[in-house]
């Protein structure tokens, strides 16, 4: 693990209940950027234990979409998360929309901004995800982005 841990918070603001995580690596920001947004890269690190990375599709340009589509080992369930890129700024800043698909049917469309900082010799990321429709949702995804920097930083 990196030599801060993360350190999440939630706030409400007007467009929802706000996720702010963020998250130090000994690597440069473009590594991170790349690890970020190369679908080969995404295959390593996004998915928890017993699921894969079935089909990582991006199209990284402002109006671009992603789709990252899992699958589960045990039994074949499958989801996905996609959205569009609304901002692009190479190993600096993304913006992008955040939808699920086949689960958490209650959670609205989202937006994500992560930041890639050069700090210390390395890299502070920074994740903003906004618009959860509830705390249990936030604690979800809290988790989930916590867990992921972790695998992320294995294969950084």
């Amino acid at each position: 693990m990196g030599d801060s841990p993360p350190r999440p918070t939630g706030a409400t603001r007007p467009d929802g209940i706000v996720l702010d995580i963020r998250r130090w690596f000994a690597v440069p920001p473009a590594a991170v950027y790349r690890a970020w947004t190369e679908p080969a890269a995404l295959k390593r690190w996004w998915c928890p234990p017993g699921w894969e990375a079935a089909a990582v599709n991006i199209d990284l340009r402002i109006g671009g979409s992603w789709r990252i589509a899992m699958r589960r080992h045990a039994d074949d369930a499958a989801i996905a998360v996609a959205g569009r890129f609304l901002e692009v700024r190479p190993a600096e800043r993304l913006v992008y929309t955040w939808v699920w698909e086949g689960t958490l049917d209650h959670m609205p469309p989202s937006r994500v901004t992560v930041e890639f900082r050069n700090l210390r010799g390395g890299t502070e990321l920074r994740l903003e995800q906004v618009a959860f429709p509830d705390i249990a949702t936030w604690h979800q995804h809290r988790r989930g982005w916590i867990d992921a920097c972790d695998r992320m930083e294995h294969v950084l």
